[in-house]
């Protein structure tokens, strides 16, 4: 069995190289393959100027993005300075509380109204110091550059 697995592999190989010396010395060239050898080179040059082509409209788009993206960021850098000066400047607000209103209304109002960040913990203060329970109705004039001490002894008229 050997021998004939052998055998039979010889002879795939030795018409391989009978068919591929017919072909190289004795086969004629046709028709189509002068006319397609020709272009060829003509195909090349056009494909290459088409890549160059493409590769400076893509270093030229690359530039414009990069130019956008240059541009956004200025102006996000301006707005984030625009938000910043906001929130420097001192707001003054009148809080006015009415009979039988919770702290925790305060809380909102000032929070809403750019007084102080977050009414949760102010009202958490509040409950922590003991002024929840003595904060009285009435008009209050507050600041923003306030701290949750100054407010909450206003609040409770213990200044």
């Amino acid at each position: 069995m050997k021998k004939n697995l052998r055998m039979l592999a010889l002879g795939f190989l030795v018409s391989a190289v009978v068919l591929l010396v017919y072909d190289q010395f004795f086969s004629t060239p046709t028709k189509a393959d002068e006319t397609n050898a020709a272009p060829t080179k003509d195909v090349a040059d056009d494909n290459s100027n088409t890549w160059k082509a493409k590769y400076e409209k893509l270093l030229a788009q690359q530039e414009v993005d990069k130019a956008a993206d240059d541009e956004a960021k200025k102006a996000a850098d301006e707005a984030a300075k625009k938000k910043e000066e906001e929130a420097k400047k001192v707001k003054s607000y009148t809080l006015t509380i009415s009979k039988g209103d919770p702290s925790s209304k305060a809380g909102e109002e000032l929070q809403a109204n750019g007084i102080i960040k977050s009414a949760s913990e102010f009202d958490k203060y509040l409950k922590d110091n003991n002024y929840e329970k003595y904060v009285r109705d009435g008009k209050y004039n507050l600041k923003s550059d306030m701290s949750y001490e100054t407010i909450a002894k206003i609040l409770a008229h213990k200044n």
